[in-house]
């Protein structure tokens, strides 16, 4: 309604003009960040279907379990989107030694907070879980659960900022791979194959952390192949 105020600025269709190239750029942009959510839904559906053969009490304590970690993952995202405007600026001027320090910067940044979370998540895991669920069957399995991705959450400093400086210079391909890689493309068929396995419920369990070290795996080789391109570019004269 607000638009169609008199002290406002009038909208007129045939003002606007369609350009198929501005709306690649947008969708080049922007398939990382639509990866990253779709892929986070079906990862959900694919834990609970996974932990299905084990009980209501499993299904309950894997769900808390991916709703915390996920509460807490949705604080690097935030601080990852805020390293954006700083890396596109810099990258679009040219500066690339600091487009490096900001992710360096940022890196470290995440890796100390997340190995604090991470241990404090660890201590108090049984707690953790009873602020949801008072129930032993519950708080027992997703202690184990939760401890299990404790000790590898920090890996996600490297992997969000890798993440959300490759999508913010235009590498979509690679972006999208590592934005799908934790809990899609090593997640879901990891979930499925260790709940099948003799590890049984145990594999579900420590499925995620697994998934979070093949992530690394992948996104430590792809951003120091990146970051060194970046040293070979001609910089901005200052």
């Amino acid at each position: 309604q607000s638009l169609l105020r008199k002290d406002c600025v009038h909208l007129k269709p045939g003002k606007i003009t369609l350009s198929l190239s501005l709306y690649g750029e947008i969708l080049h942009g922007g398939i990382p960040s639509l990866c990253r959510q779709g892929v986070a839904s079906i990862a959900t559906a694919a834990l609970n279907l996974a932990a299905n053969p084990f009980g209501d009490a499993a299904i309950a304590a894997l769900s808390i379990v991916s709703r915390y970690m996920m509460f807490i993952g949705s604080a690097m995202i935030g601080f990852g989107q805020g390293f954006q405007p700083v890396c596109g600026f810099n990258y679009g001027a040219r500066l690339y030694h600091r487009v490096k320090e900001g992710f360096w910067f940022c890196v470290k940044v995440a890796a100390v907070f997340l190995l604090v979370i991470g241990a404090l998540g660890f201590a108090f895991a049984p707690q953790l879980i009873a602020l949801f669920r008072d129930d032993p069957g519950v708080i027992a399995i997703g202690t184990v659960a939760l401890r299990f991705q404790c000790v590898t959450f920090f890996f996600q400093a490297w992997i969000t900022m890798s993440n959300m400086m490759l999508q913010t210079i235009g590498r979509t391909v690679p972006a999208t791979f590592v934005a799908m890689a934790r809990q899609g493309i090593f997640f879901i068929p990891l979930v499925w194959l260790l709940s099948l396995s003799p590890l049984g419920l145990l594999g579900v369990q420590m499925a995620q952390s697994v998934s979070d070290l093949l992530t690394l795996a992948a996104a430590v080789p792809i951003q120091l192949y990146v970051l060194r391109q970046m040293s070979q570019m001609q910089p901005a004269k200052v």
